[in-house]
């Protein structure tokens, strides 16, 4: 297989499938204990170039592959019952991907696969977040916890007031499995409690359980759109200013169906409404500010982005700009790509000959050695020579935080405001002869000097908490206020 197209992971569906989740929790929890069957759906999808994998590949145990054919033949022709093969290789699959622990590297179905694809083009579904679990150890107590890691702009989620870094605890009023809910159990029965007390304790559990959504049905449900608005084409227009409008029934009515959210937030736990749609998300914004200030905000890291980039830089050139902010706050949905062909005008060349200049590291396995490779783009013949600014935050995320290191290193450029989300997995999408699909985590992005932010998150020059009220405006914004002062500053110390 190829090395390039890495994409950052837009875990709008992303579930963490992993045998911790369906031994310790459902099939130790409950299924061994006779009640009905829980059925786990499992979706992780994430954006990469989509590509076939080599014919040429090489098994290197071919005795268990035999081993998998042979079991794969006998249940196929001596089940008790009809089996279907597809469906049967489908979950070997799903199951192989799984048992790498890994929420990046997960089967995709057809449907979950083209969802993925129209996200990276901005089309996106379900409330508007990007969605990740977060592992929590407390002794032998483990978690997985349901966390926004980002908002996109214009989103449901915006709207209901969702910020990065909310845990979502309930959907619709059903728990989100984030623990064995027998633990408590667990722990009567090691402390030779009153048996009254440990037949309580199982009941709680068994209800909670009941009344409960996997984490991959949670974010099912929260990554799709309603029935009404779920055709090829999108229902959803933005209107002049980008800002996604609803669907109706064409007598003004909201056609889309409400999903009432149990967030934690900073120890308050808080109840928030929000209605799924399909939303097109704008690749990015720009203005000028002052008549010399460049900002440019980048919602999407991909090819539309790339291409509109380039015409933004060049109108806000002609405009007089003298500095310029770049805005990746909230940034999850890219490509490497892509990423690459925005950072070309900021990267000078170098010793002034046109040659291909390394921005940043790939560390992957080749065997059982760990290798890295430069990620390398040829400079613009003309280079943008102005003072940049970037505005980060923990919703800035995998190829954004790749671009956010890359200007710090190769444009000299000054962060403002928060870590950023340290996600530094080079991701690939492989496609199926079926259409389905599969996501795989082949390798680690650095810094051009070895810096690591994989979770770490990139620290920001210019640390600043307070969030924006008004994203993008100097006077509702203290990271960019503060960004524009500092660019201020910089063009007096010139002159």
């Amino acid at each position: 297989m190829g090395w390039r197209g890495g994409l950052s992971l837009l875990m709008l569906g992303l579930a963490f499938a992993s045998g911790w989740l369906t031994h310790r929790i459902l099939y130790r929890g409950y299924l061994t204990r006779g009640s009905e069957t829980v059925v786990q759906r499992d979706f992780a999808p994430t954006l990469a170039d989509a590509r076939v994998p080599s014919k040429e590949a090489k098994v290197s145990e071919p005795a268990m592959t035999q081993l998998y054919f042979r079991v794969f033949n006998l249940v196929r022709q001596e089940f008790v019952e009809p089996v279907d093969p597809t469906r049967m290789a489908h979950s070997s699959l799903q199951m192989l991907l799984n048992s790498l622990n890994d929420p990046h590297s997960q089967y995709l179905t057809v449907e979950q696969r083209r969802r993925w694809l129209n996200a990276l083009n901005g089309d996106v579904e379900g409330i508007g977040a990007l969605l990740g679990v977060l592992t929590r150890k407390h002794g032998e107590r483990e978690q997985q916890l349901l966390r926004v890691i980002s908002v996109l702009p214009g989103s449901p989620a915006q709207r209901a007031g969702l910020l990065p870094g909310d845990f979502i605890v309930e959907v619709n009023g059903k728990w989100v499995i984030s623990e064995d809910p027998f633990y408590e159990v667990l722990e009567l029965q090691r402390a030779h409690a009153d048996r009254k007390q440990i037949r309580e304790a199982d009941q709680r559990a068994r209800e909670r359980l009941r009344n409960s959504l996997t984490l991959s049905e949670a974010i099912d449900l929260l990554s799709r759109a309603p029935a009404s608005s779920t055709s090829a084409q999108p229902e959803e227009k933005a209107s002049h200013d980008g800002t996604p409008q609803k669907d109706t029934d064409g007598q003004g009515n909201s056609a889309t169906a409400q999903i009432e959210l149990t967030l934690t937030r900073a120890g308050q736990t808080l109840k928030v409404k929000v209605e799924p749609s399909r939303m097109q998300v704008r690749p990015l914004e720009y203005r000028l500010f002052e008549q010399r200030w460049g900002y440019l905000r980048l919602n999407l890291l991909n090819s539309a982005a790339a291409k509109e980039a380039a015409n933004a830089l060049k109108t806000l050139q002609q405009g007089g700009m003298k500095g310029l902010v770049i805005d990746l706050r909230g940034t999850a949905i890219g490509q490497q790509e892509a990423c690459l062909q925005i950072l070309q005008p900021f990267i000078s060349k170098q010793g002034g000959r046109a040659k291909q200049v390394p921005v940043a590291l790939v560390e992957y396995r080749e065997g059982k050695q760990y290798r890295k490779r430069p990620l390398n783009l040829t400079p613009a013949s003309q280079s943008i020579r102005v003072p940049i600014a970037v505005l980060i935050d923990k919703g800035t995320y995998n190829v954004a935080e790749l671009m956010a290191l890359a200007l710090r290193t190769g444009a000299k450029a000054r962060l403002f405001g928060m870590p950023t989300a340290g996600d530094a997995s080079q991701i690939a999408l492989y496609k199926l002869r079926d259409g389905s699909g599969f996501t795989l985590t082949v390798g680690r992005y650095l810094g051009v000097d070895g810096t690591v932010f994989h979770q770490r998150g990139i620290q920001p020059d210019v640390r600043i908490p307070d969030p924006p009220r008004l994203q993008g405006q100097p006077e509702g914004d203290p990271a960019l206020a503060r960004a524009l002062q500092w660019l201020s500053q910089t063009q007096e110390a010139k002159t």
